[in-house]
């Protein structure tokens, strides 16, 4: 009966708490990618995963939407910021131990790599980010980069984990060295 009562407890405890958290934007954005966009656009090489959900955060990054997802082009510096828990998060030890769920990935698309690496082509997927005048829609950034260019997703996400809208950057900028 104690064990009951303890056990009841616990979980009464968790499920409590379990329903304010928010989805787990990393995660929804990866399967995403990996269920429709890289059917859509195949990768001629393995892409670079890591393990760590805050390893795929980008270093250096300004965030910004592309105008093929909202109509209007979007930045952190006017018009968007990034979701609040996640910038309390960062001070969080557990968001940095965040780990990915990569079970059942095709392994002849993806090479699961232990740090954040850097070799070609990786992926990188932003925290997630909404405008100041709407908070219930969350944007995230996938990028994947490649040795000479990269392409990057804008996703639309609503609260409650569903991607509603997507779109490619339409300016893929490529870079050629000349030797």
């Amino acid at each position: 009966m104690k064990k009951l009562a303890i056990t009841l407890m616990v979980l009464g405890f968790n499920l409590g708490f379990s329903q304010a958290e928010l989805p787990f934007f990393e995660q929804i954005a990866f399967d995403f990618y990996k269920d429709t966009i890289i059917q859509k656009y195949p990768s001629e090489k393995k892409i670079r995963i890591p393990k760590y959900a805050v390893d795929l955060h980008p270093h250096y990054y300004r965030f910004q939407v592309d105008e093929c997802l909202t109509g209007e082009f979007l930045d952190e510096k006017t018009n968007l910021q990034i979701l609040s828990s996640y910038a309390e998060k960062e001070t969080d030890f557990d968001f940095y131990t965040q780990l990915m769920n990569y079970n059942g990935i095709n392994k002849k698309q993806f090479r699961i790599k232990n740090s954040k690496t850097e070799s070609y082509p990786y992926l990188r997927i932003s925290m997630p980010y909404h405008k100041k005048t709407e908070v219930d829609k969350y944007i995230v950034n996938i990028a994947e980069y490649h040795k000479k260019w990269s392409i990057e997703y804008f996703l639309l996400v609503d609260k409650n984990g569903n991607v509603i809208n997507w779109c490619r950057d339409k300016n893929i900028v490529i870079t050629q060295y000349h030797g």
